[in-house]
């Protein structure tokens, strides 16, 4: 059922990243820049399919983005969200944010440099609880950087 799952989040997740990821920096984007605060799907793979244990996985996104989705167990293990980025010009860096709609609703967040022609992979742990409904937004300090991301949880 996971891979099932997986697969419509995946999906979900390329129509979705626009909103979710102005949802999740909106704070940081003006009403008049939503037009155009979002980025573009990818050609490649800049992270690898993150198995059974996947929650979302969105191989490559171009500029600003995110996923929402509600799946995680929240009787289970710890969520881990992964991150892996790299540009094509200048070093940049990718800022991901967490936000859970159960549990404790403060938001995770970290930051991962991206340099030009290496990937750089960053991770954090978050509560099963807060992986029962969420929205991950990842904002890019300039629109080429590349990135992809994974939200797993193992089933044991």
């Amino acid at each position: 059922m996971k891979r099932t799952r997986l697969a419509a989040t995946a999906a979900a997740a390329a129509v979705l990243a626009a909103t979710a990821a102005t949802t999740a920096s909106a704070d940081s984007i003006s009403p008049a820049d939503t037009a155009t605060a979002h980025g573009t799907p990818g050609t490649g793979q800049v992270i690898p399919y993150p198995g059974p244990d996947g929650l979302i996985w969105i191989p490559e996104w171009i500029g600003d983005g995110g996923a929402v989705t509600g799946g995680a167990n929240p009787a289970g293990l710890p969520v881990t969200v992964t991150l892996a980025c790299l540009t094509t010009d200048a070093p940049a860096e990718a800022r991901v944010t967490f936000t859970a709609q159960y549990g404790d609703p403060t938001p995770v967040t970290f930051t991962t440099p991206c340099l030009p022609g290496t990937t750089t992979t960053a991770t954090t742990t978050v509560a099963p609880e807060q992986g029962r409904s969420f929205y991950v937004g990842v904002q890019t300090s300039t629109p080429d950087v590349h990135w992809g991301l994974t939200v797993t949880q193992p089933e044991s």
